[in-house]
């Protein structure tokens, strides 16, 4: 694994066999993020309501492509309080590159906000990416958490049909926490990926072979585990 905020994407950038953090059953793990003002927010804070959190960055096409979609369900559950993690840059390149500060991360997820027209709170991780590492470092992760701070649903990629039917099955908890990617279309992935740069765009389109079959390899070994147990 290379650092945290790496220059250039690569699929040595993530370990798509391993997904760290609190499973269903399990206590949230508390960090202190930042409001796009600036202002410290704890994920405690948000303790005695429903919380959705998905991760996202601006040049991320999985967390774009689930903009639209996941407003419907915001709509539908208007007791349930919906959270856009920013972490790090998902593509960067010679345009966007890693964030140096706090400030210009703050800054980009301000940016990320307007551009795509997100209209759910968005929180932002810090520099070194420790709410993002300790929950699984997937770049478009989600995860459903219930009033008492418990672990409700997590899964690897946000899904926006997913995280409908775990809400409408509460307070159930649901152990599916791995789901075979879909990738953004194209007229969704090359410009969002294009944020970053043209360079950007390049690593993602020599690495979607090994990152298909990164997750593929998980798909097969989840199989043959169900199967044996």
């Amino acid at each position: 694994m290379t650092a945290y905020n790496y220059k250039r994407f690569s699929t040595s950038n993530y370990d798509y066999g391993s997904f760290s953090g609190p499973t269903a059953g399990e206590e949230m793990l508390d960090f202190t993020l930042r409001s796009l003002d600036g202002a410290e927010a704890k994920l405690t804070d948000f303790k005695g309501q429903w919380l959705v959190l998905e991760t996202g960055s601006l040049t991320c096409p999985m967390y774009v492509k689930n903009i639209n979609p996941i407003k419907r369900v915001v709509q539908k559950y208007p007791d349930v309080q919906f959270l856009v993690i920013y972490i790090r840059e998902a593509h960067p390149g010679t345009r966007r590159g890693p964030h140096q500060t706090m400030g210009e991360k703050i800054s980009v997820a301000r940016e990320m906000q307007q551009e795509y027209g997100e209209a759910r709170r968005v929180l932002v991780d810090d520099l070194d990416g420790s709410m993002h590492q300790a929950y699984g470092s997937f770049p478009n992760m989600v995860y459903v958490i219930n009033p008492k701070g418990e672990v409700v649903y997590r899964c690897d990629w946000a899904y926006s049909h997913l995280i409908d039917k775990v809400l409408r099955d509460r307070p159930k908890l649901n152990f599916v926490e791995r789901k075979r990617i879909v990738t953004a279309v194209p007229w969704i992935m090359v410009p969002v990926t294009l944020k970053g740069g043209w360079d950007a765009l390049w690593d993602i389109l020599i690495a979607l072979p090994a990152i298909l079959w990164g997750h593929l390899k998980v798909d097969v070994s989840s199989i043959f585990r169900k199967q044996s147990s």
